[in-house]
């Protein structure tokens, strides 16, 4: 018997899992059940909606072969995959709590608690259910109580509206705009904010260009940058300090005679040590 293992996060905090098993076509009842498509998260009920709809055009259902066509078929693909397995897999563990005690009472046989049900297979496959296992029957019947529950949930929050009179439907209405307006302006400030981030960007790419075209080499004779010839070394204080002086940016009354001041001083500083 095909088996699909579904691992459950049944504690958060301490990374607890359990895993269950479901047969094959046990599997495809519940993922293929009105509840479940229901329950689907946008993309994928419509990705779900739309290979089912190929499924039955092409004849695929009532085949004697019914596990290499269910295997080859694109719906059965999708199905069985990564993301429905997942979502599954989520479903349960939300709704693991309020029925975990299923997973360890008497479960019964498969014929009293499925014999009613809409399965997805036809009536002569119905006997494959009768070797299922008591463990198994406990994670069947787990899996059909948090499936109904999960259902259940989302049909109420859907149907909520329908129940409000109209003073609650028009403070809804008002609550959904203001919330509607408030992520408007989140938007326009995450996109304000994107734009001056590149401004800003553009503006530290000039600044840095602007600093790189500021700079000045030492040349190699440091008298020459004072204006005296090499044996002028007793020569090299007084001019240094004159030049400082004029150079000053309080001096001089601009920024821009700061980084003059600074190489006069590295001038001095090495005609001195020479």
């Amino acid at each position: 018997m095909h088996i699909i293992r579904l691992l459950l996060s049944i504690d958060h905090q301490k990374k607890k899992t359990y895993g269950l098993n479901l047969p094959f076509f046990i599997y495809l009842h519940f993922v293929t059940s009105k509840e479940f498509e229901t329950v689907l998260p946008e993309g994928l009920q419509e990705k779900c909606l739309t290979a089912k709809k190929h499924f039955y055009q092409e004849n695929k259902f009532f085949s004697e072969e019914y596990m290499v066509d269910y295997k080859r078929s694109p719906y059965i693909r999708f199905l069985t995959g990564p993301d429905v397995h997942k979502f599954f897999a989520k479903l349960l563990s939300l709704n693991y709590q309020p029925h975990r005690h299923l997973l360890r009472e008497n479960a019964g046989s498969f014929t009293e608690f499925f014999a009613d049900l809409d399965l997805f297979w036809a009536d002569k496959y119905r006997k494959k259910g009768d070797g299922i296992d008591e463990q198994t029957l406990r994670d069947v019947l787990f899996c059909q109580a948090c499936l109904q529950t999960h259902y259940q949930r989302i049909f109420d929050k859907k149907n909520l509206r329908d129940k409000l009179d109209d003073f609650a439907k028009s403070e809804l209405i008002a609550r959904e705009e203001e919330i509607a307006v408030l992520r408007q302006e989140m938007a326009d400030l995450k996109r304000h904010l994107k734009r001056k981030e590149h401004h800003c960007k553009t503006l530290q790419q000039q600044l840095d260009q602007a600093q790189e075209e500021k700079i000045v080499l030492v040349p190699g004779d440091p008298h020459h940058m004072l204006g005296l010839a090499s044996d002028e070394k007793g020569r090299v204080e007084k001019r240094a300090k004159a030049l400082l002086k004029a150079l000053h940016p309080d001096k001089s009354g601009t920024s821009e005679t700061a980084y003059l001041f600074d190489l006069i001083v590295k001038s001095r500083d090495l005609a001195l040590k020479d």
